[in-house]
């Protein structure tokens, strides 16, 4: 036996129904826009979680400042210094960028004066013909100090905003430099830079934690160093490559003046620990910097290449590196002395284009000295 539903009740349910399709259409492009929500929020923990190796990061999560959308289509700028003697590894270096990068990049050359020449002719090679680059000299009283370019670009390159690259001349990059450039960087912090102890969860080292310390790498008793009040168990980190923050920021931090007060004081006084094997630049942007930096993926600094005979590193860590950085004394174009393997020479190779002036050409040792 069938029993009729109540015209009341089937009226009813009809009502809720309507209701609930005319709800559901006016509030469709909300529920999209929430989806699209939760996507960038999902994308953005990733990312957050994946520089969550620096301690600093779940101190002060929420003063990450990362790129937008606008900035990742940004020119890359990046800054190299170079002399004479290495302008073959600059121009090894300009070329793995430009292999492997697929955003526009704007080169900023610092050399002396008797290169330019030099590196303009090279420069017209058919690989490098459609870079776009600029060349500038070190203000004559910073010729003395070779690495001076770290800081000096801010007024070497006055037409220089946002955010900037800095690469010594001998590295290879074999990521997509982009990645790098829109890193984050905690607001409070000047750059990103790879921590010289947290390298070695990454890399082979060959010196002690220790030997890492601010207290074996700088004076920590030299006047103008004690008044900083550096923390002489903290890490130091590299400046051979780097990230800067905002570029009008180390402007009006006043930033290249602070670094040249201590360069200055070194002259009566030493600001360079006991550990040694600094620059008088590169110690005094480690005191400047101090606890104002944030992290680099290690793999994106995969330094100490060249420091000894023997390779460091299997070829299969060396193909997956970003960047690699031949740091050490023997450099991949100065083979006479080769470390050993010639398997890191081989990638250096991969990007080197012939001096058409012939003047830099790189050593080799022959096939049976090998």
């Amino acid at each position: 036996m069938y029993h009729k539903c109540p015209k009341f009740a089937v009226t009813g349910v009809s009502l809720i129904w309507a209701g609930f399709m005319v709800y559901l259409l006016t509030h469709l492009q909300s529920f999209a826009d929430y989806g699209g929500r939760f996507q960038v929020g999902a994308k953005y923990a990733h990312e957050y979680l994946s520089n969550i190796s620096h301690s600093a990061f779940k101190e002060e999560a929420k003063t990450i400042s990362t790129t937008n959308q606008a900035a990742k289509k940004k020119l890359i700028n990046v800054v190299i210094q170079a002399r004479e003697d290495n302008i073959g590894g600059l121009i090894s270096a300009v070329n793995s960028v430009i292999a492997n990068t697929k955003s526009s990049v704007h080169f900023h050359f610092v050399v002396s004066d008797e290169t330019i020449f030099h590196l303009q002719e090279w420069m017209k090679v058919p690989e490098l013909s459609n870079v776009q680059y600029s060349i500038a000299q070190l203000p004559a009283h910073l010729e003395k100090y070779y690495n001076a370019a770290k800081f000096a670009f801010l007024d070497i390159f006055p037409s220089l905003h946002d955010r900037a690259v800095y690469l010594d001349p001998d590295v290879i990059v074999q990521g997509d430099l982009a990645d790098l450039f829109k890193i984050p960087i905690l607001v409070k912090d000047l750059g990103a830079f790879s921590d010289d102890c947290q390298a070695g969860s990454a890399s082979k080292r060959v010196t002690s934690r220790v030997e890492m310390l601010y207290a074996s790498r700088l004076n920590l008793k030299q006047h103008e160093i004690a008044k900083l009040n550096l923390n002489p168990l903290t890490c130091t980190f590299s400046t051979g490559v780097f990230v800067t923050s905002d570029v009008d920021t180390w402007r009006n931090e006043k930033v290249a003046e602070k670094i040249l007060d201590l360069i200055h004081s070194h002259e009566r006084s030493s600001i360079i620990g006991p550990q040694g094997g600094l620059d008088v630049v590169e110690a005094a942007i480690l005191a400047i910097f101090h606890g104002r930096t944030s992290p680099i993926d290690p793999m994106w600094h995969v330094g100490n290449l060249g420091l000894s005979r023997g390779s460091r590193y299997s070829p299969f860590y060396l193909n997956n590196a970003k960047l690699l950085h031949f740091n050490g004394h023997f450099k991949p174009w100065k083979s006479v002395r080769s470390f050993g393997s010639t398997f890191e020479q081989k990638i250096w190779d991969k990007y080197f284009i012939p001096d058409p002036l012939g003047r830099f050409v790189p050593i080799r040792k022959k096939y049976s000295e090998i």
